[in-house]
């Protein structure tokens, strides 16, 4: 069999897991221009940056060069999801879904019923931010933009020294006053900011990588991070009927990743739903977890969803 994904964060060391449990899978991977490539994969390319025309004429040419099987997108799904290619796709949930979980917004406005719901403030102007800071609706503000990955943008509002950020630029702290300045700045330019305003989580931090099919959770591997840099891994926890209503809320298919984080009252609180494979995922398949080799099970259809192993795991990791 033989499987595609078309670009996305790690995918070198999951195609390699995935290759481990089953080893008759060949699967291919996209990488962005210039991009380091690392080892695992069947084979990597250079992924297209063609206009859509261009990107669907590319894909099908390489899924009938290559015989692709089974194409799993990472990004441009909407795209996909609308097109008519010579093989399989599977998406982690329907095209509109995967919208919603791109914005931080939405997926917090979705689980406002939930204990695990993060109270959230959509920010579109510089004004927006001052009069929602005057509100001290937020104890402990922080900001991120609403859509974006690996924490890329995220800042702490406090009244520290004026150069903070630039004497210390990894603790992620500037003046409010500053920060709306440079908004101020960008809206001067042409452009409007696309930002959320919450209170910061002082942690600790899970991370679950999901394994579930059509909505319904098969199993997970929960990384919590520890101070130092290690990891607990925990196929059991706490939030696991957390978990599962997401889960099923979404109808997410495949290897997905859930994360909290733990508020200031002690109390969990959902962060971002991804839709897709954490490149984490493989520090909970190094100790059993086969979150990613039982996926390649399935996909290959060496086993069902109701043949799915539950490990029992409860390790650190460095």
């Amino acid at each position: 069999m033989r499987i595609f994904f078309n670009r996305g964060f790690s995918l070198a060391p999951i195609a390699a897991a995935m290759i481990r449990a089953v080893p008759s899978l060949e699967i291919f991977i996209a990488i962005g221009v210039g991009k380091p490539r690392l080892n695992g994969a069947t084979e990597i390319w250079e992924e297209s940056e063609a206009n859509d025309e261009g990107y669907l004429a590319w894909l099908r040419e390489r899924i009938r060069t290559y015989d692709i099987d089974l194409l799993i997108p990472t990004r441009r799904r909407a795209l996909i999801a609308s097109a008519e290619l010579p093989c399989r796709v599977q998406l982690p949930s329907t095209a509109s879904v995967l919208e919603l979980l791109e914005d931080k917004f939405k997926v917090a406005e979705s689980v406002q019923q939930e204990s695990y719901h993060l109270a959230t403030k959509s920010i579109t102007s510089a004004a927006g931010l001052r009069r929602a800071l005057a509100a001290s609706e937020f104890q402990a503000p922080c900001i991120k933009p609403r859509k974006g990955v690996n924490g890329l943008g995220f800042w702490k509002l406090r009244q520290t020294s004026p150069t903070a950020h630039l004497d210390d630029p990894h603790a992620r702290q500037i003046r409010p006053d500053l920060f709306i300045a440079a908004i101020e700045a960008q809206q001067r330019e042409g452009g409007a900011p696309n930002l959320i305003l919450m209170d910061y989580l002082p942690g600790p931090e899970v991370s679950f990588d999901v394994l579930s099919h059509r909505g319904a959770l098969l199993k997970y591997a929960a990384r919590t991070k520890l101070p130092g840099g290690n990891q607990r891994i925990e196929s059991y926890h706490v939030l696991e009927s957390a978990v599962a209503r997401l889960v099923s809320q979404f109808s997410l298919t495949g290897v997905t990743n859930i994360q909290f984080r733990r508020s200031a009252k002690g109390d969990w609180k959902l962060l971002e739903i991804n839709a897709r494979p954490a490149g984490g995922s493989v520090n909970a398949e190094s100790v059993g977890a086969a979150i990613l080799g039982d996926w390649a099970r399935l996909l290959a259809g060496e086993i069902t969803p109701e043949q799915v192993s539950r490990p029992s795991i409860v390790t650190e990791i460095t």
